[in-house]
């Protein structure tokens, strides 16, 4: 229990090994997970949670990677937890340490987790509400959550989030996907991501029609907010800023 509480301290004096020991510490959920959450809890609530998901392919990781730079440029801190597929034979994540975010590494006002979701529905690792808990705890401005993109069951992020960013992309075969994925009644945002594809402006015109549709039918976003339907290039940032 000492070893956890210095866990603690450490990582709350900025100490990046330490913060990344607790981390797994956190994922074990052992006794020490517990006393270190509720010792972290007093600094929690001043992080925004922000829930990045989308059908596979559609680019979440690497719009991820650019709307953290973007949010740097502004001098934001930013935390990523990325939801991995399980490896069938570590039991680790898959994607590993999100060899696509390299380009993040070595900037210390970003942190990345990755986190194997470990059979979990929803999208999110078991995990994933007490590791955002303690990135906010240790003070950073923005957490932004990645989700494995596995479908349905996806809509588990909106717990976890202040905001939900849904991305759909354009040649996915179905242009309504977020529809029958349930994510249209989450979204705060949604992204037509790789929107130089052909097929882009019809992606969102399709998601268009169905908040239109929606809002017909009373079903405005949450609190009455409409989500805006924004067309975004991550691959070289164009668009990003907005989002």
């Amino acid at each position: 229990m000492e070893a956890a509480s210095l866990l603690v301290t450490e990582a709350l004096e900025g100490n990046r090994y330490a913060l990344a020991r607790l981390i797994s510490l956190i994922e074990d959920d052992g006794a020490d997970a517990r006393a270190s959450l509720a010792a972290l809890y007093p600094h929690t609530g001043h992080a925004h949670i922000v829930g990045v998901t989308g059908a596979p392919g559609t680019g979440k990781s690497t719009l991820v990677n650019q709307l953290a730079k973007s949010l740097r440029a502004q001098d934001t801190t930013v935390g990523v937890v990325a939801v991995d597929p399980t490896s069938p034979f570590s039991g680790g994540a898959l994607l590993g340490d999100r060899l696509r975010m390299r380009d993040l590494a070595g900037d210390p006002g970003v942190f990345i987790r990755s986190m194997a979701s470990r059979g979990s529905l929803g999208g999110l690792a078991r995990a994933t509400g007490d590791v955002v808990k303690v990135l906010d705890g240790v003070g950073f401005d923005v957490v932004l959550v990645e989700t494995v993109g596995a479908g349905q069951a996806e809509v588990d992020i909106a717990r976890t989030a202040h905001t939900t960013v849904v991305v759909e992309a354009p040649g996915l075969g179905d242009e309504v996907q977020a529809l029958k994925a349930g994510l249209m009644e989450i979204a705060d945002v949604l992204v037509v991501n790789k929107a130089d594809r052909p097929g882009a402006a019809n992606t969102a015109r399709a998601l268009e029609m169905v908040m239109d549709r929606n809002a017909s039918q009373g079903g405005a976003g949450r609190d009455g907010w409409c989500p805006p339907i924004l067309q975004a290039i991550a691959l070289d940032g164009t668009g990003v800023p907005e989002v």
